[in-house]
């Protein structure tokens, strides 16, 4: 899909016909994938994004942007592991998703624990980075202050000094996080007004998922 008509035509289209529980996935992540794609299909500028939201030991929470980079049995996404939300994370690994996307009328809402993944996992998936996002890798440290952007471009390229010749080895403060959700809820707007919400719930992690339609 390439134009705003043709945008305009599916969210009117989605907000028309809802949501028909009889087609609904008995898995929500087979459901969002369903979603997403089609997500995806309308060329949209930033397809992988959804907001993740942590909090402190204290309870204080955090919001941002993050890249999903796939879903298998949970929502992966990377990140430098001194930033934020790396710091909320080792304290309180629970978080939520939000998947936004509001030019269709569409919202997904995923909550869940969180853990890293494996050494293996976040290699295999930095390997095929682009050379120039894995020097950053190395050179940013989100925990400093810097000065201005000379800083970063100076660090950047020591980095790129560094690693002259060779292939760009993940750096141990850098890696993933897998998502593995509890609850999963689709949103969809209607033309009047009575949205469609639908909730998926499990209570033990590898029991069966229980859906259900809940009031907007």
């Amino acid at each position: 899909m390439s134009t705003t008509t043709d945008l305009i035509r599916l969210g009117a289209s989605y907000r028309r016909d809802g949501v028909d529980p009889g087609k609904l996935e008995s898995d929500p992540l087979a459901q969002f994938r369903h979603w997403h794609d089609e997500w995806l299909g309308t060329g949209p500028a930033a397809g992988q994004a959804a907001v993740l939201a942590t909090a402190d030991i204290h309870g204080r929470p955090s919001a941002r942007w993050v890249d999903v980079a796939y879903v298998d049995h949970g929502f992966v996404f990377f990140t430098n592991y001194g930033s934020r939300k790396s710091a909320d994370l080792a304290v309180n690994p629970q978080a939520a998703l939000c998947f936004g996307w509001l030019e269709v009328g569409r919202q997904v809402r995923a909550e869940g624990g969180i853990a890293r993944l494996t050494d293996v996992e976040s290699d295999a998936f930095f390997a095929g980075l682009p050379r120039g996002v894995q020097l950053l890798s190395w050179a940013s440290d989100q925990r400093r202050v810097v000065g201005d952007r000379d800083v970063l471009q100076a660090q950047l390229a020591q980095a790129g000094d560094r690693f002259s010749g060779q292939e760009v080895p993940r750096p141990a403060h850098w890696g993933g996080y897998r998502l593995t959700p509890e609850e999963v809820e689709f949103w969809q707007r209607r033309t009047d007004e009575i949205q469609d919400r639908f909730r998926y719930r499990r209570e033990i992690v590898g029991d069966g998922w229980r859906s259900a339609q809940i009031a907007p």
